[in-house]
C-alpha cells in the first residue's frame, strides 16, 4: 500500500549552514511549544529557531530554493494540481540527548492549523538511534544528514520523533498549505 511518505537528498552543507543559523540565533529563538500557549517537556523538548519565506539571510534563500524542486516532484509524482505554499512560519528544531517530540501527533489538528497540506523535515544532523516513526504507516526514518522526508499532513500520518539516548538531533521542518 502507497505511505505517501518520500525522501529527497539535499546537500550536506546546507545542513551545517541550518545549523549554525540555528546555533547564533538570538533573535526568533524559544523553548518548543506544543501549541500557542503551551510548554511541556513530556511531549515536546526543544529549543526551537523560527525562520520566515521572507528571510533575505542567504542560507535560508538557499534552502527554500532546494525545497521547492522537492515539492514539485511530490506533487508531480502524485499528479497533485494543487496551488501550494510553504507556511510563513518554519522551523530548526534542537533536541537534546533524551529531547524530542515525544508523542504521536499530526500536523493540522486544530483551527490554527487546519490550512496545512503536507509537512517537510530535513534531518540536519546523523542520529542513528534517532528520528521519526510514523504510526499508521509502520515506518520508522532514521535521522540521516540531508534527507528531507516530505508527507501529508493529515491524520493519517500520525508520528513522533525517535527519542535518542546518545545524540543531540536537529531538523528544519515547516508547513505547505493552498494558496
Amino acid at each position: 500500500m502507497e505511505n505517501f511518505i518520500r525522501i529527497y537528498n539535499v546537500n550536506k552543507k546546507i545542513c551545517d549552514n541550518l545549523i549554525n543559523y540555528h546555533k547564533l540565533n538570538t533573535e526568533y529563538k524559544a523553548k518548543g511549544m506544543i501549541s500557542p500557549n503551551g510548554l511541556d517537556i513530556n511531549i515536546k523538548e526543544s529549543i526551537d529557531v523560527n525562520f520566515y519565506n521572507q528571510s533575505n539571510n542567504k542560507h535560508i534563500i538557499e534552502f527554500f530554493n532546494v525545497l521547492s524542486p522537492c515539492i514539485d516532484k511530490y506533487l508531480n509524482e502524485f499528479s497533485l494540481k494543487m496551488n501550494i505554499h510553504t507556511d510563513m512560519l518554519n522551523l530548526i528544531q534542537y533536541y537534546p540527548v533524551n529531547g524530542g517530540f515525544k508523542v504521536f501527533h499530526f500536523e493540522n489538528g486544530n483551527m490554527t492549523t487546519k490550512d496545512r497540506k503536507l509537512v517537510y523535515m530535513l534531518y540536519l544532523n546523523d542520529v542513528n538511534d534517532g528520528g521519526t516513526e510514523f504510526k499508521y504507516q509502520n515506518i520508522t526514518l532514521e535521522a540521516k544528514k540531508g534527507n528531507l522526508v516530505i508527507w501529508p499532513a493529515e491524520f493519517t500520518h500520525m508520528h513522533k520523533g525517535v527519542i535518542s539516548k546518545t545524540k543531540e538531533k536537529y531538523i528544519a521542518t515547516g508547513w505547505l498549505k493552498m494558496r
